[in-house]
C-alpha cells in the first residue's frame, strides 16, 4: 500500500466523506506529520514547525466530530503556511494567518461537502477567524451538533449551582455568569476559577 493509500485509509475514518483527498494531498505537498491524539482539554490540535530534516508536525484530537476534525485540521495547516512564508516575524493570528486560513479552506467549500449550517457558521467564522475555533459561540453551537458522544454538553447551558465534570476529570460547581465565563467553585480545592461558556462537560451524578 502506497503512503497516499494509508493516508486516505486513516483519514476516512476523521473526516467528512469527500474531503479526505484534498486533506491527503496537502499532508504529501507539505511533508507533514500528523498525530491524532488523545482529547485535550485546552486545545483541539496544533503546529510545530519542523526540526532540522524533519517533517512539519501537526496534531488533531480524535474525538473531534468529523467537521471540526476538518476545521481544526485547516488552522493548523495555516499555520504551517503562514511559517513557510513568514518565518515568524508576524503574529502567530495576525492578519497573514487568517488569510492563509481563508485561502486553505476555500476548496472544501467548492466540492460541496459541508452541510448548510456548518457552511454557513465557518463562512461567517472565516471572515475574521480567532486564535481558536472554540471562541466562536456560532461554530462551536453548530458544530456540537455532529459529536456522536451527546452525554457532553456546553458549560452554559449547565443550570445554575450544578456540579459538572470537565475532560480532565475536574469536577465545578457552577456559579454567576461573567460575560463568557462563569464563576464555578472547584470541588476538589474550593478554589474560584471562571470557566469558558463554551468549554464542553458533563453534569455530575
Amino acid at each position: 500500500m502506497s503512503e497516499k493509500q494509508q493516508l486516505l485509509a486513516v483519514l476516512k475514518k476523521y473526516l467528512p466523506l469527500g474531503t479526505e483527498e484534498y486533506a491527503t494531498e496537502l499532508l504529501l505537498r507539505h511533508r507533514i506529520h500528523l498525530h491524532i491524539k488523545r482529547p485535550r482539554q485546552t486545545k483541539y490540535g496544533d503546529y510545530r514547525p519542523p526540526a532540522a530534516g524533519e517533517n512539519h508536525r501537526i496534531s488533531v484530537n480524535k474525538d473531534l466530530n468529523p467537521y471540526a476534525f476538518l476545521i481544526t485540521f485547516l488552522h493548523e495547516v495555516a499555520h504551517l503556511l503562514n511559517f513557510e512564508k513568514h518565518r515568524g516575524r508576524v503574529q502567530p493570528h495576525g492578519q497573514e494567518w487568517k488569510w492563509f486560513f481563508r485561502e486553505v479552506s476555500t476548496p472544501v467549500f467548492q466540492v460541496d461537502v459541508l452541510p448548510q449550517d456548518v457552511h454557513h457558521s465557518l463562512n461567517t467564522y472565516l471572515a475574521n477567524p480567532k486564535a481558536s475555533s472554540c471562541s466562536s459561540p456560532q461554530l462551536v453551537r453548530t458544530l456540537r451538533k455532529y459529536d456522536a458522544d451527546t452525554t457532553w454538553v456546553l458549560v452554559e447551558e449547565v443550570p445554575a449551582n450544578t456540579a459538572f465534570e470537565t475532560k480532565d476529570g475536574r469536577t465545578f460547581v457552577k456559579g454567576e455568569r461573567m460575560r463568557t465565563r462563569y464563576r464555578c467553585v472547584e470541588s476538589a480545592t474550593g478554589k474560584i476559577f471562571l470557566v469558558p461558556g463554551l468549554m464542553q462537560c458533563r453534569l455530575k451524578i
